[in-house]
């Protein structure tokens, strides 16, 4: 093995461990890097006249880049970069890739959006002139990847190409089985990855995910479901730099439910974990017999941090292929074009539709402060935002390209339209200039501030 790519689009806080000798490609740095740089996120932000929300967005991500704070920031003005980045065949999100047209469930609907992509195109190039004749492992290690997996295989040539990672191993017959993947050797191994430099100081700390142990020795964070963490040594709990813990339901967290339907206790694990490290806790919703009630109640003890343990975020529950649930559930097979399925549908008592868990999402994400930015590693040793005082640091003041001059908010998504006579102010007071609001009176003061705050700007007073 002397050349291992990384295909687009996986966790861009994370790099590979390679063999000693190995030569790393990562595309899906380069990518990011790509499609985040603040030059292209302004000139795209000009072509956009008549639509004026997504030019603003392009602006102010542009403008938090160009700080390289690497901070949550950062994160959110890179994941604003990918949403606006525009192809026929996928879209993409600060922590996942969807296909414009079927599902990464199925081989040929991934096979499709591989021809048509255009947003990879440079990265497959680039991967031709690098590999120049020589065989190239190609590291899939989540179905965000798989497309442009597809397409280096393609580009590369079958024969010249070894696919491996976490999801070549799981899925490792049925893509035996796509004829466009014939003459493609096949590796039953996954890399380790550890986090960027960027988003962690002193020794590399490893990345630990799914059913990963925990590294023998060193410092690793991990995004991890209660059950399978709650059983780690405490050794190996003493060495954590950050974790984010999914369940499916929490009671006073001396009690967590996790994706097999099991119930832990979080004691011996919180007790374990050095002090000050950040927790947060990822909170799963539709699961059986998991009905609206219960997730209010767990998001309320989240809301709380009870126990320290500040909330990650909100996802629908997915009933893997191959996971189990201790409680009562009937499951459905996958549909036959799905031959990459992930998980299944199921029915179970007490238990919501989807459109009952799309909308518990929407209001909890409303209501629970300081959520991650997405499903990263650099998120989980970075913990929440309890409660950043004054000037969120993810609002940037941008001229609106002759309509004014906007806050515009990357944590929301929105903006709020300065009145001329406040731009200089407002500015002053994003530059956190103590004496910002100075030349204003008490009440225009006051009006100012609630204004702000109204609109998610700011917290507190000044």
């Amino acid at each position: 093995m002397d050349l291992l790519i990384v295909p687009p689009l996986t966790d861009f806080t994370t790099a590979v461990v390679p063999p000693d000798g190995t030569e790393v490609l990562d595309l899906n740095e380069h990518v990011v890097e790509r499609l985040a740089d603040p030059s292209r996120l302004r000139a795209a932000a000009a072509r956009l006249p008549g639509d004026q929300l997504t030019a603003l967005l392009g602006r102010a991500a542009a403008a938090v880049l160009e700080r390289a704070a690497f901070d949550e920031a950062h994160l959110r003005a890179a994941g604003t970069a990918l949403r606006l980045a525009a192809d026929p065949a996928v879209r993409l999100g600060i922590d996942r890739l969807e296909l414009a047209e079927g599902s990464t469930q199925s081989s040929r609907d991934v096979l499709g959006a591989a021809g048509r992509c255009e947003l990879f195109r440079p990265e497959i190039e680039l991967a031709r002139s690098v590999a120049a004749g020589r065989r190239a492992h190609v590291v899939v290690a989540s179905a965000g990847q798989l497309p442009a997996a597809f397409a280096l295989v393609r580009a590369l040539g079958a024969e010249r190409v070894t696919l491996c990672g976490r999801l070549v191993a799981e899925h490792l017959a049925a893509l035996r089985r796509v004829p466009e993947l014939a003459g493609v050797q096949w590796l039953a191994w996954s890399p380790e990855r550890v986090i960027r430099p960027s988003w962690q100081t002193g020794e590399p700390v490893r990345w630990v995910t799914g059913a990963s142990p925990p590294p023998a020795r060193g410092p690793w964070a991990g995004w991890l479901d209660a059950v399978r963490v709650a059983a780690f040594p405490a050794e190996a709990l003493g060495r954590c730099r950050g974790l984010t813990i999914t369940v499916t339901r929490i009671d006073f967290l001396a009690a967590v439910t996790g994706l097999n339907g099991m119930t832990v206790s979080l004691r011996r694990l919180l007790a374990a974990l050095p002090s000050g490290i950040p927790v947060t806790c990822e909170l799963v919703v539709g699961a059986p017999g998991m009905a609206a009630g219960v997730v209010g109640e767990s998001a309320e003890l989240l809301a709380d941090g009870a126990g320290g343990v500040r909330p990650a975020g909100l996802r629908p529950y997915r009933m893997k292929i191959r996971s189990a649930w201790a409680g009562h559930s009937v499951r459905f097979p996958p549909d036959a074009a799905n031959d990459l399925a992930r998980w299944i549908e199921f029915a179970a008592p007490e238990t919501m539709c989807a459109y009952e868990v799309a909308g518990l999402i929407g209001l909890w994400r409303e209501r629970l402060h300081g959520l991650l930015p997405g499903r990263l590693a650099a998120c989980s040793v970075a913990g929440g935002e309890a409660s950043w005082p004054g000037w969120d640091p993810c609002v940037e003041v941008v001229a609106g390209g002759g309509h004014g001059t906007f806050a515009v908010n990357l944590r929301s998504g929105r903006s709020f339209r300065l009145h001329q006579g406040l731009v200089a102010p407002v500015a002053r007071l994003a530059a956190d200039d103590p004496h910002a609001l100075d030349g204003l009176t008490g009440a225009a003061r006051d009006r100012l501030t609630a204004d702000l705050a109204q609109a998610g700007v700011l917290r507190g007073q000044r």
